[in-house]
C-alpha cells in the first residue's frame, strides 16, 4: 500500500495521459466508422457543416451522375474521399430559384420567393406576370416537393398561369437558379381539387426532387371572392445539369 501511495501523483498523472490518449483514438475510429457505414440519415445528421464543403465541389463530369436517384443508389464503398462525395452529393443544397421558363405556354417569369400570408396559407406574388415560390420550404432541384404558385388572371386580363391547364404530360418546364445552374422538370400529371382541400402532402421534404404548379381553376365564385378549384401540376426532375441563365430582360 505504501508502495503505491508514495508513486500515486506521478504514476496517477501517467495512467490520465494515457487514458486521455486511448479515449481519443477510440473517439476516432467510433467517429469514421459511423461516417462510413451509417448511410444517409446519419450523413444528414451533420447538418450545415458539409454544406460549405459540398457548395464548392466541382461539377460532376458529364454522364457521371444521371439523377438524383441514380446518386441516391447504394454507392460500393471504395475508399473515405469516395464516401464523403457521396455524402455531399446527398446534402449539396440547391441554389434559390430565380426564373421558371415553360416553353410549352410561353412561360419565361421571375420568381419571388414567398411565405404565409396573414390567414396562414402560402402567398401569392405581388405582380401578374410573376410566380411565388415557397421558399421556407423545399427548393426546385433539392429532395422533396418545391411548390410553385401564379396567378390564372389579374384586373387587366390574363395572367402568367393562364395557360397552365395546357400543360401536358412530357411537357418541360425549367427552373434557372441563383447560380447560374437549370433544373429541368418534366410534367408527370396534372389533377384539380377544391379550392379549400388540404395541400399538406404537397410541401414535403423527402422523396424524389419534384416542383409542383398551382393556380385557380372552375368558376368564380363573387360572395367568397375566389376560384372554387385549383389546378395542381406535378412535375419530376429530368436533370440538374449545370448552365448559364437566359439574358432576358423582362420582369
Amino acid at each position: 500500500m505504501r508502495a503505491l501511495e508514495g508513486g500515486g501523483p506521478s504514476r496517477g498523472r501517467h495512467l490520465g495521459r494515457v487514458f486521455v490518449v486511448l479515449a481519443a483514438l477510440a473517439l476516432v475510429g467510433a467517429v469514421g466508422s459511423a461516417f462510413l457505414f451509417s448511410g444517409p440519415q446519419a450523413v444528414r445528421g451533420l447538418g450545415r457543416p458539409l454544406l460549405g464543403v459540398a457548395a464548392s465541389r466541382p461539377s460532376p463530369a458529364p454522364g457521371s451522375i444521371s439523377s438524383p436517384q441514380a446518386s441516391a443508389s447504394p454507392v460500393p464503398r471504395t475508399s473515405s474521399q469516395d464516401t464523403l462525395a457521396a455524402a455531399q452529393a446527398i446534402v449539396a443544397p440547391a441554389s434559390p430559384p430565380l426564373r421558371l421558363v415553360i416553353p410549352a405556354i410561353g412561360v419565361n417569369a421571375q420568381v419571388e420567393a414567398l411565405g404565409l400570408d396573414a390567414q396562414g396559407r402560402m402567398a401569392t406574388p405581388s405582380r401578374s406576370d410573376r410566380v411565388g415560390w415557397y421558399s421556407p420550404g423545399t427548393t426546385p432541384g433539392d429532395v422533396g416537393n418545391a411548390v410553385i404558385d401564379g396567378h390564372l388572371d389579374w384586373t387587366d386580363g390574363p395572367a402568367v398561369f393562364w395557360r397552365l391547364g395546357r400543360l401536358k404530360r412530357g411537357d418541360e418546364l425549367v427552373v434557372v437558379r441563383a447560380d447560374g445552374s437549370q433544373a429541368r422538370f418534366a410534367v408527370q400529371s396534372s389533377a384539380t381539387t377544391p379550392y379549400d382541400a388540404s395541400t399538406d402532402s404537397l410541401f414535403t421534404r423527402s422523396g424524389p426532387p419534384a416542383v409542383t404548379l398551382i393556380t385557380c381553376a372552375g368558376a368564380w365564385d363573387r360572395q367568397r371572392g375566389t376560384y372554387l378549384q385549383r389546378l395542381v401540376i406535378r412535375a419530376a426532375l429530368i436533370t440538374p445539369a449545370p448552365a448559364r441563365a437566359p439574358t432576358d430582360s423582362a420582369g
